[in-house]
Formats: C-alpha cells, sequence, structure tokens
C-alpha cells in the first residue's frame, strides 16, 4: 500500500487490508505494535520517507472491495476466507517477516517495490 500511493502518477490509491484481523484480535491495532514488522517500518520511513508506524489493521470485508481495480493478495491460503477466494485476484509471494534480517528486509522492500512499479505500469 505505502510504495504504490508514493510511487503513482494519478489520483488512484492503494490500501492494506489484513483476512486475519477480527479472528487474531487485531482490530485497531498499529504496524508498530508487532515487533516482526519493526524492521520493514524503519526501512520505509528512513529510505522511502513512508511512515506506515501508525497505520491500523482493518479487517478486509467485501464492501472495500467494491471499487477495487485489483486486489493484491499476500495472505497465506490457508488464511484467506472463502468468500474472498470469488475475487479475481493477484497472489503475490512474500516471505514471512518474521526472523527477517535488517538485510533480507532491504531486499525484501527492493522487490516489492518492482512489483509495485510493474503494476502501475499496467494500470
Amino acid at each position: 500500500m505505502a510504495l504504490f500511493n508514493i510511487l503513482k502518477k494519478d489520483d488512484s490509491f492503494a490500501v492494506s487490508c489484513g483476512t486475519m484481523v477480527d479472528a487474531g484480535g487485531r482490530t485497531g491495532r498499529t504496524e508498530a505494535s508487532y515487533t516482526s514488522l519493526l524492521l520493514f517500518i524503519n526501512e520505509l520511513k528512513n529510505n522511502y520517507g513512508i511512515d506506515v508506524s501508525n497505520h491500523i489493521c482493518t479487517q478486509v470485508v467485501p464492501e472495500i472491495l467494491e471499487d477495487a481495480d485489483k486486489i493484491i493478495m499476500i495472505a497465506e491460503d490457508y488464511s484467506i476466507p472463502d468468500w474472498l477466494r470469488e475475487y479475481k485476484y493477484i497472489k503475490w509471494e512474500l516471505p514471512d517477516p518474521e526472523n527477517m534480517t535488517e538485510e533480507d528486509v532491504v531486499e525484501d522492500v527492493k522487490r516489492i517495490k518492482v512489483k509495485v512499479e510493474d503494476l502501475l505500469s499496467v494500470l
């Protein structure tokens, strides 16, 4: 979401929602409350000027997807609800951020940036 919103050249925008926010008791938590995301938060802030630390976790619901041009799925297959499988989405395989080193995060963010740039080139 964050990289899309700074790289886009028009008035489009991306939102980020989770598939297990409500079930996992994550509703209302910020990105910064997850220690496994702190390296990502710092990488985005320090090298891309994006602060996602206060982004609030939101459960994906059909109403959010109604006007979506594209849906990018990074959730693990087991966590995708049946109703969401009915939608056409693009699946991005990304490594689990747990136990990543700072160098891993830098490379992962670069890979995500390339994916976002490729997506923007076809929108």
